[in-house]
Protein backbone atom coordinates (compact mmCIF):
# COMPACT_ATOMS: atom_id res chain seq x y z
CA UNK A 1 0.00 0.00 0.00
CA UNK A 2 3.13 2.41 0.87
CA UNK A 3 4.23 2.26 -3.00
CA UNK A 4 1.22 3.35 -4.54
CA UNK A 5 0.91 6.49 -2.22
CA UNK A 6 4.83 7.31 -2.30
CA UNK A 7 4.13 7.42 -6.23
CA UNK A 8 1.20 9.37 -6.04
CA UNK A 9 2.89 11.85 -4.37
CA UNK A 10 6.39 11.22 -5.83
CA UNK A 11 5.34 11.95 -9.46
CA UNK A 12 3.85 15.06 -9.14
CA UNK A 13 6.00 16.62 -6.96
CA UNK A 14 8.90 15.41 -9.04
CA UNK A 15 7.49 17.37 -12.57
CA UNK A 16 6.62 20.75 -10.44
CA UNK A 17 10.55 20.32 -9.29
CA UNK A 18 11.86 19.44 -12.45
CA UNK A 19 9.66 22.43 -14.63
CA UNK A 20 8.61 24.78 -12.23
CA UNK A 21 11.27 24.86 -9.41
CA UNK A 22 13.83 26.70 -11.46
CA UNK A 23 11.78 29.78 -12.32
CA UNK A 24 10.21 30.20 -8.60
CA UNK A 25 13.81 30.42 -7.59
CA UNK A 26 14.73 32.69 -10.28
CA UNK A 27 12.16 34.94 -10.15
CA UNK A 28 10.98 35.02 -6.14
CA UNK A 29 11.42 37.62 -4.44
CA UNK A 30 10.60 36.81 -1.21
CA UNK A 31 7.67 34.59 1.26
CA UNK A 32 4.75 35.63 -0.68
CA UNK A 33 6.26 34.78 -4.03
CA UNK A 34 7.10 31.13 -2.22
CA UNK A 35 3.44 31.09 -0.63
CA UNK A 36 1.62 31.14 -4.38
CA UNK A 37 4.23 28.53 -6.09
CA UNK A 38 3.22 26.15 -2.74
CA UNK A 39 -0.50 26.58 -3.20
CA UNK A 40 0.00 25.80 -6.93
CA UNK A 41 1.90 22.68 -5.87
CA UNK A 42 -0.41 21.60 -3.16
CA UNK A 43 -3.49 22.41 -4.98
CA UNK A 44 -2.27 20.42 -8.06
CA UNK A 45 -1.44 17.55 -6.15
CA UNK A 46 -4.38 17.32 -4.17
CA UNK A 47 -6.20 16.72 -7.61
CA UNK A 48 -3.80 13.88 -8.35
CA UNK A 49 -5.09 12.33 -5.21
CA UNK A 50 -8.64 13.02 -5.14
CA UNK A 51 -8.61 11.48 -8.95
CA UNK A 52 -6.68 8.49 -7.89
CA UNK A 53 -9.34 8.03 -5.01
CA UNK A 54 -12.51 8.57 -7.57
CA UNK A 55 -10.61 5.88 -10.07
CA UNK A 56 -10.34 3.37 -6.97
CA UNK A 57 -14.00 3.93 -5.96
CA UNK A 58 -14.93 2.96 -9.41
CA UNK A 59 -14.70 -0.87 -8.41
CA UNK A 60 -13.16 -1.28 -11.95
CA UNK A 61 -12.37 -5.15 -12.34
CA UNK A 62 -8.64 -4.85 -13.33
CA UNK A 63 -8.04 -2.07 -10.92
CA UNK A 64 -9.25 -4.65 -8.18
CA UNK A 65 -7.54 -7.61 -9.13
CA UNK A 66 -4.16 -5.71 -9.62
CA UNK A 67 -4.32 -4.26 -5.56
CA UNK A 68 -5.32 -7.82 -4.54
CA UNK A 69 -8.79 -7.55 -3.94
CA UNK A 70 -11.71 -5.54 -3.29
CA UNK A 71 -10.61 -5.26 0.71
CA UNK A 72 -7.57 -3.92 -0.14
CA UNK A 73 -8.73 -1.72 -2.86
CA UNK A 74 -10.82 0.03 -0.33
CA UNK A 75 -8.07 0.23 2.44
CA UNK A 76 -6.44 2.19 -0.51
CA UNK A 77 -9.06 4.48 -1.51
CA UNK A 78 -9.70 5.27 2.30
CA UNK A 79 -5.73 6.23 3.10
CA UNK A 80 -5.85 8.41 -0.62
CA UNK A 81 -8.66 9.87 0.86
CA UNK A 82 -7.16 10.72 4.30
CA UNK A 83 -3.97 11.72 2.38
CA UNK A 84 -6.10 13.83 0.11
CA UNK A 85 -8.04 15.71 2.88
CA UNK A 86 -4.99 16.68 4.63
CA UNK A 87 -3.24 18.27 1.14
CA UNK A 88 -6.38 20.33 0.59
CA UNK A 89 -5.95 21.59 4.01
CA UNK A 90 -2.54 22.69 3.88
CA UNK A 91 -3.30 23.94 0.27
CA UNK A 92 -6.44 26.08 2.25
CA UNK A 93 -4.02 27.02 5.09
CA UNK A 94 -1.32 28.28 2.78
CA UNK A 95 -4.12 30.53 1.27
CA UNK A 96 -5.78 31.30 4.17
CA UNK A 97 -3.35 32.26 6.97
CA UNK A 98 -0.68 34.82 5.72
CA UNK A 99 -3.53 36.31 4.14
CA UNK A 100 -5.54 36.86 7.58
CA UNK A 101 -2.18 37.28 9.44
CA UNK A 102 -1.53 40.46 7.06
CA UNK A 103 -5.18 41.65 8.13
CA UNK A 104 -3.79 41.45 11.15
CA UNK A 105 -1.28 43.64 10.72
CA UNK A 106 0.76 40.59 12.44
CA UNK A 107 2.81 40.03 9.34
CA UNK A 108 3.55 42.30 6.02
CA UNK A 109 2.74 41.87 2.55
CA UNK A 110 4.15 43.34 0.12
CA UNK A 111 1.91 46.42 -1.51
CA UNK A 112 -0.05 45.49 -4.73
CA UNK A 113 0.10 47.41 -7.96
CA UNK A 114 -3.02 49.14 -9.26
CA UNK A 115 -5.25 46.16 -10.98
CA UNK A 116 -7.02 46.53 -14.32
CA UNK A 117 -10.52 46.49 -14.65
CA UNK A 118 -11.82 42.75 -15.22
CA UNK A 119 -12.47 40.61 -17.89
CA UNK A 120 -14.91 37.82 -19.16
CA UNK A 121 -12.42 35.10 -18.12
CA UNK A 122 -12.00 37.03 -14.24
CA UNK A 123 -15.76 36.14 -14.12
CA UNK A 124 -14.75 32.27 -14.35
CA UNK A 125 -11.97 32.59 -12.26
CA UNK A 126 -13.91 34.06 -9.63
CA UNK A 127 -16.43 31.27 -9.78
CA UNK A 128 -13.52 28.63 -9.86
CA UNK A 129 -12.00 30.34 -6.83
CA UNK A 130 -15.82 30.29 -4.87
CA UNK A 131 -16.17 26.62 -5.48
CA UNK A 132 -13.05 25.69 -4.82
CA UNK A 133 -13.38 26.86 -1.69
CA UNK A 134 -16.33 25.28 -0.82
CA UNK A 135 -15.54 22.20 -2.59
CA UNK A 136 -12.77 22.24 0.09
CA UNK A 137 -14.57 22.75 3.02
CA UNK A 138 -16.86 19.66 2.22
CA UNK A 139 -14.71 17.22 1.30
CA UNK A 140 -12.88 18.35 5.07
CA UNK A 141 -16.15 17.20 6.65
CA UNK A 142 -16.16 14.07 4.56
CA UNK A 143 -13.10 12.94 5.76
CA UNK A 144 -13.90 13.85 9.54
CA UNK A 145 -17.51 12.46 9.28
CA UNK A 146 -15.54 9.00 7.41
CA UNK A 147 -12.99 8.69 10.69
CA UNK A 148 -15.82 9.30 13.32
CA UNK A 149 -16.86 6.02 13.89
CA UNK A 150 -19.35 6.75 16.15
CA UNK A 151 -21.34 8.24 13.21
CA UNK A 152 -23.67 5.38 12.36
CA UNK A 153 -22.95 4.31 8.60
CA UNK A 154 -25.87 5.13 6.96
CA UNK A 155 -25.33 8.74 7.81
CA UNK A 156 -21.10 8.40 6.46
CA UNK A 157 -22.69 6.29 3.27
CA UNK A 158 -25.09 9.03 2.03
CA UNK A 159 -22.39 11.99 3.00
CA UNK A 160 -19.63 10.17 0.73
CA UNK A 161 -22.32 9.80 -1.84
CA UNK A 162 -21.59 13.99 -2.00
CA UNK A 163 -17.83 13.51 -3.29
CA UNK A 164 -17.75 13.07 -6.46
CA UNK A 165 -19.67 16.49 -7.15
CA UNK A 166 -16.86 17.80 -4.59
CA UNK A 167 -14.29 16.37 -7.06
CA UNK A 168 -15.73 17.78 -10.14
CA UNK A 169 -16.06 21.13 -8.44
CA UNK A 170 -12.10 20.52 -7.24
CA UNK A 171 -11.41 19.09 -10.66
CA UNK A 172 -12.50 22.47 -12.30
CA UNK A 173 -11.03 25.00 -9.49
CA UNK A 174 -7.51 23.47 -10.14
CA UNK A 175 -7.95 23.42 -13.38
CA UNK A 176 -9.44 26.81 -14.40
CA UNK A 177 -6.41 28.41 -11.86
CA UNK A 178 -3.58 26.51 -13.16
CA UNK A 179 -1.26 28.75 -14.58
CA UNK A 180 -1.47 29.47 -18.25
CA UNK A 181 2.48 28.23 -19.16
CA UNK A 182 1.77 24.92 -17.30
CA UNK A 183 -0.41 23.83 -20.30
CA UNK A 184 3.08 24.01 -22.28
CA UNK A 185 4.74 20.97 -20.35
CA UNK A 186 4.25 17.68 -18.74
CA UNK A 187 2.77 18.71 -15.52
CA UNK A 188 -0.52 20.61 -16.90
CA UNK A 189 -0.33 17.84 -19.48
CA UNK A 190 -0.97 14.75 -16.80
CA UNK A 191 -2.86 17.12 -14.59
CA UNK A 192 -5.73 17.44 -17.05
CA UNK A 193 -5.09 13.93 -17.80
CA UNK A 194 -5.77 12.84 -14.39
CA UNK A 195 -8.52 14.99 -13.89
CA UNK A 196 -10.34 13.19 -16.59
CA UNK A 197 -9.29 10.21 -15.13
CA UNK A 198 -11.61 11.01 -12.05
CA UNK A 199 -14.41 12.63 -13.86
CA UNK A 200 -15.24 9.69 -15.85
CA UNK A 201 -15.68 7.68 -12.79
CA UNK A 202 -17.70 10.62 -11.10
CA UNK A 203 -20.31 10.40 -13.50
CA UNK A 204 -20.36 7.22 -13.40
CA UNK A 205 -21.19 7.61 -9.51
CA UNK A 206 -23.60 10.32 -9.75
CA UNK A 207 -25.78 8.08 -12.57
CA UNK A 208 -25.57 4.60 -10.44
CA UNK A 209 -23.32 2.82 -12.81
CA UNK A 210 -20.31 1.98 -10.79
CA UNK A 211 -20.19 -2.14 -10.13
CA UNK A 212 -23.20 -2.42 -12.56
CA UNK A 213 -22.16 -4.87 -14.78
CA UNK A 214 -21.86 -7.30 -11.99
CA UNK A 215 -25.14 -7.04 -10.21
CA UNK A 216 -27.74 -9.70 -10.34
CA UNK A 217 -30.68 -10.01 -8.78
CA UNK A 218 -31.00 -13.27 -6.21
CA UNK A 219 -34.14 -15.01 -4.47
CA UNK A 220 -33.81 -15.91 -0.60
CA UNK A 221 -34.32 -19.41 -0.74
CA UNK A 222 -33.73 -19.92 3.29
CA UNK A 223 -33.10 -18.05 6.01
CA UNK A 224 -31.40 -19.48 9.54
CA UNK A 225 -30.61 -17.78 12.50
CA UNK A 226 -28.11 -20.03 14.83
CA UNK A 227 -27.24 -20.23 18.32
CA UNK A 228 -24.68 -18.17 18.03
CA UNK A 229 -26.12 -15.49 16.49
CA UNK A 230 -24.73 -16.10 12.70
CA UNK A 231 -27.52 -15.41 10.38
CA UNK A 232 -27.47 -17.68 6.99
CA UNK A 233 -28.63 -16.43 4.14
CA UNK A 234 -29.36 -18.92 0.92
CA UNK A 235 -30.13 -17.41 -2.10
CA UNK A 236 -30.74 -18.16 -5.87
CA UNK A 237 -29.07 -15.52 -8.20
CA UNK A 238 -29.86 -15.36 -11.51
CA UNK A 239 -27.94 -16.69 -14.76
CA UNK A 240 -26.17 -13.92 -15.45
CA UNK A 241 -24.15 -15.03 -12.06
CA UNK A 242 -20.46 -15.66 -13.56
CA UNK A 243 -19.63 -17.75 -10.34
CA UNK A 244 -17.40 -17.26 -7.89
CA UNK A 245 -14.19 -18.56 -6.37
CA UNK A 246 -13.44 -20.22 -2.77
CA UNK A 247 -12.86 -16.97 -0.81
CA UNK A 248 -14.29 -14.49 -2.83
CA UNK A 249 -17.05 -12.00 -1.72
CA UNK A 250 -19.91 -10.15 -2.87
CA UNK A 251 -21.45 -6.85 -2.47
CA UNK A 252 -25.28 -7.68 -0.97
CA UNK A 253 -28.28 -4.97 -0.86
CA UNK A 254 -30.79 -6.31 1.17
CA UNK A 255 -33.33 -3.59 0.43
CA UNK A 256 -34.46 0.08 1.85
CA UNK A 257 -32.64 0.47 5.26
CA UNK A 258 -30.43 3.29 3.96
CA UNK A 259 -27.60 1.45 4.33
CA UNK A 260 -27.10 0.48 0.63
CA UNK A 261 -24.75 -2.44 0.17
CA UNK A 262 -21.86 -4.30 2.50
CA UNK A 263 -19.58 -6.69 1.69
CA UNK A 264 -19.91 -10.46 2.60
CA UNK A 265 -17.75 -13.37 1.91
CA UNK A 266 -19.58 -15.93 0.39
CA UNK A 267 -19.91 -19.18 2.85
CA UNK A 268 -20.35 -21.98 -0.19
CA UNK A 269 -18.43 -23.12 -3.11
CA UNK A 270 -19.49 -22.33 -6.17
CA UNK A 271 -21.73 -25.56 -7.88
CA UNK A 272 -22.86 -24.39 -11.49
CA UNK A 273 -25.91 -27.63 -10.90
CA UNK A 274 -26.98 -25.98 -7.84
CA UNK A 275 -26.87 -22.50 -8.27
CA UNK A 276 -27.16 -21.39 -5.03
CA UNK A 277 -24.74 -19.09 -2.64
CA UNK A 278 -24.79 -18.78 0.83
CA UNK A 279 -23.90 -15.72 2.57
CA UNK A 280 -22.72 -16.33 6.73
CA UNK A 281 -23.24 -13.19 8.57
CA UNK A 282 -21.94 -12.43 12.24
CA UNK A 283 -24.38 -9.40 14.11
CA UNK A 284 -21.32 -6.73 14.34
CA UNK A 285 -22.75 -3.73 14.09
CA UNK A 286 -26.32 -1.88 13.89
CA UNK A 287 -26.98 -2.87 10.49
CA UNK A 288 -26.23 -6.52 11.17
CA UNK A 289 -28.10 -6.57 13.88
CA UNK A 290 -31.34 -5.99 12.60
CA UNK A 291 -31.01 -8.23 9.66
CA UNK A 292 -32.47 -10.99 10.70
CA UNK A 293 -36.06 -8.64 10.52
CA UNK A 294 -35.44 -7.58 7.19
CA UNK A 295 -34.47 -10.70 5.56
CA UNK A 296 -37.53 -13.39 4.70
CA UNK A 297 -37.30 -16.33 2.49
CA UNK A 298 -39.34 -15.61 -1.41
CA UNK A 299 -37.71 -11.91 -1.07
CA UNK A 300 -35.20 -10.60 -3.85
CA UNK A 301 -31.64 -8.74 -3.03
CA UNK A 302 -29.02 -7.70 -4.78
CA UNK A 303 -25.85 -8.83 -5.55
CA UNK A 304 -22.34 -7.33 -6.65
CA UNK A 305 -19.26 -9.04 -7.47
CA UNK A 306 -17.62 -11.77 -7.29
CA UNK A 307 -14.68 -9.74 -5.44
CA UNK A 308 -11.79 -10.51 -3.52
CA UNK A 309 -8.22 -12.16 -3.95
CA UNK A 310 -8.22 -14.31 -1.20
CA UNK A 311 -8.59 -17.10 -3.23
CA UNK A 312 -6.37 -19.67 -1.81
CA UNK A 313 -3.99 -19.55 -4.99
CA UNK A 314 -6.45 -21.60 -6.27
CA UNK A 315 -5.30 -21.00 -10.20
CA UNK A 316 -1.57 -22.39 -9.09
CA UNK A 317 -2.95 -25.59 -7.94
CA UNK A 318 -2.77 -27.31 -4.55
CA UNK A 319 -0.37 -25.61 -2.35
CA UNK A 320 0.81 -26.87 1.37
CA UNK A 321 -0.36 -24.24 3.20
CA UNK A 322 -1.57 -22.76 7.07
CA UNK A 323 -5.02 -22.15 7.89
CA UNK A 324 -6.01 -19.25 10.52
CA UNK A 325 -9.31 -18.26 11.43
CA UNK A 326 -11.65 -16.89 14.04
CA UNK A 327 -14.81 -16.53 14.63
CA UNK A 328 -17.09 -15.52 11.57
CA UNK A 329 -13.71 -15.41 9.81
CA UNK A 330 -14.45 -18.89 8.99
CA UNK A 331 -16.58 -18.15 6.02
CA UNK A 332 -13.74 -18.26 3.37
CA UNK A 333 -12.39 -21.80 4.75
CA UNK A 334 -15.87 -23.14 4.34
CA UNK A 335 -16.16 -22.61 0.86
CA UNK A 336 -12.34 -23.49 0.36
CA UNK A 337 -13.55 -27.00 2.21
CA UNK A 338 -16.62 -28.04 0.24
CA UNK A 339 -14.65 -27.05 -2.93
CA UNK A 340 -11.50 -29.62 -1.82
CA UNK A 341 -14.68 -32.01 -0.33
CA UNK A 342 -16.34 -31.96 -4.01
CA UNK A 343 -13.08 -33.07 -5.83
CA UNK A 344 -12.29 -35.78 -3.46
CA UNK A 345 -9.75 -34.07 -1.00
CA UNK A 346 -6.63 -32.00 -1.18
CA UNK A 347 -3.52 -32.86 -2.47
CA UNK A 348 -1.08 -30.92 -0.44
CA UNK A 349 -1.06 -30.71 3.15
CA UNK A 350 -3.26 -27.78 4.72
CA UNK A 351 -3.25 -27.29 8.60
CA UNK A 352 -6.74 -25.54 9.62
CA UNK A 353 -6.51 -23.39 12.92
CA UNK A 354 -10.15 -22.92 13.95
CA UNK A 355 -10.64 -20.66 17.33
CA UNK A 356 -14.02 -19.56 18.53
CA UNK A 357 -14.91 -17.91 22.11
CA UNK A 358 -16.41 -21.00 23.01
CA UNK A 359 -17.73 -24.74 22.34
CA UNK A 360 -21.58 -24.60 22.26
CA UNK A 361 -22.54 -25.44 18.79
CA UNK A 362 -23.42 -22.87 16.30
CA UNK A 363 -22.60 -22.22 12.74
CA UNK A 364 -20.14 -24.58 10.92
CA UNK A 365 -21.32 -27.06 14.20
CA UNK A 366 -20.18 -29.68 11.43
CA UNK A 367 -16.59 -28.45 10.90
CA UNK A 368 -14.55 -31.93 11.65
CA UNK A 369 -16.80 -33.82 8.89
CA UNK A 370 -16.17 -31.10 6.32
CA UNK A 371 -12.26 -31.04 7.18
CA UNK A 372 -11.84 -34.89 6.78
CA UNK A 373 -13.97 -35.03 3.53
CA UNK A 374 -11.83 -32.51 2.46
CA UNK A 375 -8.43 -34.07 3.71
CA UNK A 376 -7.41 -31.18 6.11
CA UNK A 377 -5.98 -31.20 9.53
CA UNK A 378 -8.71 -29.41 11.76
CA UNK A 379 -6.65 -27.85 15.39
CA UNK A 380 -10.08 -26.81 16.70
CA UNK A 381 -9.29 -24.59 19.80
CA UNK A 382 -12.25 -22.81 22.55
CA UNK A 383 -10.78 -19.87 23.64
CA UNK A 384 -13.15 -19.72 26.57
CA UNK A 385 -11.68 -22.39 27.94
CA UNK A 386 -8.19 -22.92 26.19
CA UNK A 387 -7.20 -19.12 26.18
CA UNK A 388 -6.07 -17.46 22.85
CA UNK A 389 -4.68 -19.45 20.00
CA UNK A 390 -0.69 -19.14 20.58
CA UNK A 391 1.78 -18.04 17.59
CA UNK A 392 3.91 -20.76 18.41
CA UNK A 393 1.30 -23.57 17.94
CA UNK A 394 0.91 -21.82 14.11
CA UNK A 395 4.58 -21.70 13.70
CA UNK A 396 5.30 -25.20 14.84
CA UNK A 397 3.22 -26.84 12.12
CA UNK A 398 4.94 -24.09 9.54
CA UNK A 399 6.93 -25.44 6.91
CA UNK A 400 9.51 -23.89 4.46
CA UNK A 401 7.31 -22.78 0.97
CA UNK A 402 4.22 -23.00 3.07
CA UNK A 403 1.56 -20.02 2.79
CA UNK A 404 -0.38 -18.74 5.85
CA UNK A 405 -4.04 -17.38 4.92
CA UNK A 406 -5.81 -15.66 8.18
CA UNK A 407 -9.20 -14.80 8.32
CA UNK A 408 -10.45 -12.96 11.66
CA UNK A 409 -9.89 -10.17 14.14
CA UNK A 410 -7.42 -7.42 12.66
CA UNK A 411 -5.38 -7.16 15.59
CA UNK A 412 -5.08 -10.87 16.04
CA UNK A 413 -3.66 -10.97 12.54
CA UNK A 414 -1.34 -8.16 12.47
CA UNK A 415 0.31 -9.80 15.61
CA UNK A 416 0.38 -13.58 13.80
CA UNK A 417 2.11 -11.99 11.05
CA UNK A 418 5.04 -9.75 13.12
CA UNK A 419 5.96 -13.23 14.84
CA UNK A 420 5.95 -15.56 12.26
CA UNK A 421 7.99 -12.96 9.69
CA UNK A 422 10.14 -11.45 12.61
CA UNK A 423 11.02 -15.06 13.09
CA UNK A 424 12.13 -15.32 10.04
CA UNK A 425 9.57 -18.44 9.52
CA UNK A 426 7.73 -16.57 6.63
CA UNK A 427 8.10 -13.77 4.38
CA UNK A 428 5.41 -10.92 4.25
CA UNK A 429 4.60 -11.70 1.03
CA UNK A 430 3.09 -15.26 1.75
CA UNK A 431 0.91 -14.08 4.58
CA UNK A 432 -2.26 -13.83 3.03
CA UNK A 433 -5.08 -11.70 5.47
CA UNK A 434 -8.74 -11.18 4.50
CA UNK A 435 -9.67 -7.12 5.88
CA UNK A 436 -12.75 -6.72 6.69
CA UNK A 437 -11.95 -2.72 8.11
CA UNK A 438 -13.90 -0.98 4.87
CA UNK A 439 -14.47 2.37 6.66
Amino acid sequence: MKRPLALLATVPLLLWGIFVMPDVIASAKGPWDWRRALIIASGILALWWMSAGMVLAARLPRVEQFFGGLDRLYRLHKHVGIGAGVIVFTHWMLEWLPKNLAKAGLIARPARGPRGPKGPEDFWIDIAKDVGEWAGYILLAMVVIALLRRIPYRYFRWVHKLFPLVFIAGAFHGLMLMPADFWLQPLGWLTAFMATLGVVPAVMALTGRIGVRRRVEAAVEAVTRHPDGVLEVVCRPAAAWPGHQSGQCVLADFGPAGEGAHPFTVASAWNPADGRIILAIKPLGDYTRALPGRVAVGQTIRLEGPYGGFTFNATQGDTSQVWVAGGIGVTPFIARLQELAARGGTRAPVDFFYSTADARPGYAADMPALCADAGVRLHRRHTGEAGPLPAEEVAACLKPGQTVWFCGPAAWGESLAEHLTTAGLLKPACFHRELFDFR
